[in-house]
């Protein structure tokens, strides 16, 4: 019989490598780059719906028996459509921003990178792919005009490089204790010092907890197409391992639930408090990813659903009156742009019949019931951020058709598969109606009375996002780490 490995799908090794060629073609050839992009991002929203809808599981190793391992199978497949339709999104927006040659190349690198994150299922590749990754984004974020953008990209860089080369010195400790940089082998050594390594690599390029905390101000500060690759879908290069390392061994979800939870808490407080609305997206990608982690058979689910919505969100911020959520009473907004923070708002959140809530739903049931009822308590705080963002009223009707020019087309593309996904599941979000009244009723009760602290308060939240604070926490979460290990085993 033939060895896997011997005998590849030569269509996949080409939808894998085509971006990377599309990329040097695009500079090469400006006039074909936004044919390529089309082309790129609709075969990897074709590859990832057609690995969902068949579920699938194509194995692919490339280089030999010890070569680059790969698998497409559903889990991924939830990442790889997410990665299509949010590059094709952007591509939509940053036509109409003036992008060049340069920002296309990079956008069909970081698609092709993600995509190859997303199948790797060796230590090594996947770190060759999330560095290129991180180049690339570090790239796009320096496209902003604000006075800081260098310094945010460059602490971008400096955080993810730290972290990469912790996670790097893990894989070195893996092979040398079980002879492979195979994804299993780690997940079957003992609980140890080369696991931390690597979780606490993954976490940082995850943005979960006190690892993620170089996020919220990144994605705030970086241009609005940018922040919807960010916070949608480059998070997911990092939660996709997680969860793949997590089905291989249950005890790796058990020592990640805690980092988890804390990060949900963590990113809905400070969602909460903040008066800028890109911090407040932006923290709240830090809990929702929190949420990604809690479960592998939700995980994809979670992860796709919170993408689209939250890449939306970053690609209507360039239509915002102001960034203060301070004003945002006295703005009036159109009403395309309206409806669309409310769908990805709602999704969120949670709310029927948005794909939101029946991803909330599923991963919910696959909890403890503990773990489900501080899920339900957390949703109704979701329901509290959003309604913040969503308090603007509504612009008059002759002011439509002036809007109606300047609405981003590419939002609207990412809500499709948010009000799709809740109707294909109509008979599942039928149930969900009157939780849903019921989380926004306590949702809304809870932002008024938050609003009035706010007022009374004379300070905000402590700032925890200084270059000290990001290097400790690197530490503090690995330390925690092996601390919990070795209660474990003691």
């Amino acid at each position: 019989m033939t060895p896997s490995w011997m005998s590849p799908d030569p269509l996949l090794i080409a939808w894998l490598l085509v971006p990377y060629l599309a990329a040097f073609l695009a500079v090469l050839l400006p006039s074909l780059s936004h044919g390529l992009v089309l082309l790129c991002c609709g075969a990897t929203t074709w590859v990832g719906a057609e690995t969902l809808l068949t579920g699938t599981t194509k194995p692919l190793h490339l280089l030999g028996e010890y070569g680059v391992a790969l698998s497409l199978e559903p889990l991924a497949g939830w990442f790889v459509l997410l990665n299509g339709l949010v590059c094709l999104a952007v591509w939509i927006e940053a036509r109409r921003q003036g992008w060049d040659r340069t920002g296309w190349m990079l956008l069909l690198v970081l698609l092709g990178s993600l995509n190859t994150s997303f199948l790797t299922t060796d230590l090594i590749s996947l770190y060759v792919a999330l560095e290129v990754v991180g180049i690339t984004a570090f790239l796009l974020i320096l496209k902003g005009n604000s006075a800081n953008a260098s310094w945010i990209a460059l602490r971008y860089l400096l955080i993810g490089n730290t972290a990469m080369a912790i996670y790097l010195i893990g894989a070195g400790l893996v092979y040398a204790q079980a002879s492979s940089f195979r994804f299993a082998a780690l997940a079957q050594l003992p609980p140890g010092a080369p696991l931390v390594l690597v979780l606490v690599g993954l976490l940082t390029k995850a943005g979960v907890f006190l690892n993620g905390l170089w996020l919220p101000r990144t994605h705030a500060e970086a241009p609005a197409e940018v922040s919807a690759l960010l916070s949608g879908v480059v998070v997911g290069g990092g939660a996709l391992p997680l969860l793949r390392l997590e089905q291989l061994n249950s005890a790796i979800g058990e020592l990640l639930l805690p980092i988890a939870m804390a990060s949900a808490v963590l990113g809905l407080i400070y969602a909460l408090g903040v008066t800028d609305a890109k911090r407040l997206l932006a923290w709240s990608t830090l809990a929702q990813m929190g949420l990604v982690l809690l479960a592998p058979a939700t995980g994809g689910l979670m992860a796709f659903s919170h993408g689209v919505a939250k890449s939306g969100l970053f690609l209507t911020a360039r239509q915002w009156p102001s960034r203060s959520l301070d004003t945002w009473r006295q703005r009036a907004l159109p009403a395309p742009l309206l409806l669309t923070l409310l769908l990805g708002s709602c999704s969120i959140a949670g709310l029927a019949p948005l794909l939101g809530y029946t991803a909330k739903k599923q991963l919910e049931s696959a909890m403890t019931p503990g773990i489900a009822a501080a899920l339900v308590v957390l949703s109704v705080g979701s329901v509290a951020v959003y309604c913040r963002l969503c308090r603007a009223p509504l612009a008059a009707a002759s002011d439509l058709q002036a809007a109606h020019t300047a609405l981003p087309w590419g939002a609207w593309l990412l809500m499709l598969p948010l009000v799709g996904g809740g109707a294909l599941l109509l008979a599942e979000v039928k149930r969900g109606w009157l939780v849903s009244l019921l989380l926004l009723g306590l949702g809304l009760g809870l932002d008024q009375l938050l609003e009035r602290r706010r007022q009374q308060a004379s300070h905000g939240l402590p700032s925890l996002d200084r270059l000290p604070d990001l290097v400790g926490g690197l530490g503090l979460v690995g330390a925690g780490l092996l601390l919990s290990i070795g209660a474990e085993l003691g």
